[in-house]
């Protein structure tokens, strides 16, 4: 019985997983025994390191600024050599990397040098991946600049962009003197997105160089950051262009008191306030001058001249200059003979009869588009023989050869230059001449 469970012991004793095993723990057992004794010295890394410049007064006493150039105040890699103890605690800000400007070098680099004061000469040995901050030195330069405002966005439809103005208009900036020689000007942005009254905003300011990119260098400063800004919307309306003239045309023409003008409507806009009263553009009359002129007059106006103050034009690059033509013709004259059978004897008194034995032409004058229109052939007369009676109480019975007026219908633009006349020839009519012609 006992040589069986001593044979079990050694079995378990030799097993080749048993053995791994108890050296494992053994292995343990001695680290942990160096590690409690002793306090072993080891490399360690951090990243992304500022370099503190120091004594940069020296440069700001001479009229000069600097800039880092390549990021090279950046220390992508610091390692250092520390015991154990230290490395468990130390943390990155305990590593102290400098660059004091009065070891500035010619090719303006400084030397970059690390310190732990927290730890003291228990951290050596302590590097970067660089070694020299790279400067770039100027003189230092200040200007002032225009505070622009740029709309972005969508415009409701009904409206466009009316005033939009900083609470500051001008910026001070100073810098490298390359730097700042390169701005221009000075811009923020506003959203008009869903904007149809007055509106505020914050904008973040941008510098700008000639050709509109953005001008981006840490060492600019502004002594501003953002503006407010105050935008209005303007309703727009669209008003009829009214043209008007004064003067007499030269002697012998006249003009048809037509005006053309190229521009007949126009869109404005502007604050509701002024808006509501402007029902259309006017041009000046005095401004459009026919005096003297033999033709068809031509002139050109600038129509933005005739806006009421506050109002403008609706539409971007508008041409406000309308081409205007008042038009002038000659003035013909022109004799017409009336036919007999186009006149109207009426009112003729019972008793007597009439017929036409000679007539005197009409005389009319005008412009040469309506003298065209009358015809000989087809121009009608009155004459009213009851009215001519009784204007001149001709004696009676009416007999013999008398001249009346012939009344003619002319358009306002046919001027008679003298009135026609025909000659009537009055008969009675004998009723004993009748009566005897009846007996026999």
């Amino acid at each position: 019985m006992k040589g069986k469970i001593g044979s079990i012991f050694r079995s378990i004793f030799f097993s080749h997983w048993l053995l791994k095993i108890m050296s494992l723990l053994l292995a343990f057992a001695l680290w942990f025994l160096v590690i409690s004794t002793n306090d072993p010295v080891d490399e360690k890394r951090f990243q992304n390191i500022k370099v503190n410049l120091i004594n940069t007064e020296l440069l700001v006493e001479k009229g000069q600024i600097y800039e880092v150039l390549d990021n090279t105040d950046i220390l992508r890699n610091v390692t250092f050599d520390a015991p154990n103890s230290v490395r468990r605690e130390i943390q990155s800000s305990d590593i102290i990397a400098e660059a004091d400007l009065n070891n500035l070098t010619v090719t303006n680099t400084v030397e970059i040098k690390f310190s732990c004061p927290k730890y003291g000469d228990k951290v050596q040995n302590i590097s970067g991946n660089i070694e020299y901050v790279k400067l770039n030195i100027e003189e230092k330069a200040r200007k002032t600049v225009n505070i622009e405002v740029k709309t972005i966005g969508n415009v409701e439809e009904g409206y466009i962009i009316g005033n939009r103005r900083p609470d500051r208009n001008r910026l001070e900036i100073q810098g490298p003197e390359s730097a700042i020689s390169e701005i221009v000007k000075a811009e923020v942005e506003v959203d008009v997105t869903g904007i149809t009254g007055t509106s505020t905003a914050v904008g973040t300011i941008k510098l700008l160089d000639k050709d509109g990119n953005e001008v981006n260098r840490a060492s600019v400063s502004k002594n501003l950051e953002t503006v407010n800004i105050t935008v209005e919307m303007w309703e727009t309306r669209e008003i009829p262009v009214v043209y008007g003239y004064t003067g007499t045309a030269a002697e012998g023409y006249e003009d048809t008191g037509e005006i053309e003008g190229s521009i007949s409507t126009v869109k404005v806009a502007g604050p509701s306030e002024l808006l509501k009263n402007v029902t259309k553009l006017e041009v000046n009359r005095e401004d459009i001058d026919i005096t003297g002129q033999a033709g068809d007059y031509e002139t050109t106006v600038q129509l933005r001249s005739y806006l009421p103050e506050g109002v403008y034009f609706a539409e971007e690059g508008f041409t406000d200059s309308a081409q205007v033509k008042v038009l002038i013709e000659r003035i013909e004259y022109k004799r017409i003979s009336l036919r007999p059978e186009n006149i109207q004897i009426i009112n003729v008194p019972e008793g007597v009869t009439c017929e036409i034995v000679g007539s005197s032409p009409l005389g009319v004058e005008g412009r040469s588009g309506y003298i065209a229109l009358l015809q000989e052939s087809s121009l009608p007369g009155v004459v009213d023989v009851g009215a001519w009676i009784e204007s001149t109480n001709p004696n009676q019975p009416l007999e013999g050869d008398h001249s009346l007026t012939v009344s003619v219908s002319l358009l306002p633009e046919q001027r008679k230059v003298n009135s026609p006349s025909v000659t009537l020839r009055f008969t009675p009519i004998r009723q004993g001449s009748d009566e005897e012609s009846g007996e026999e």
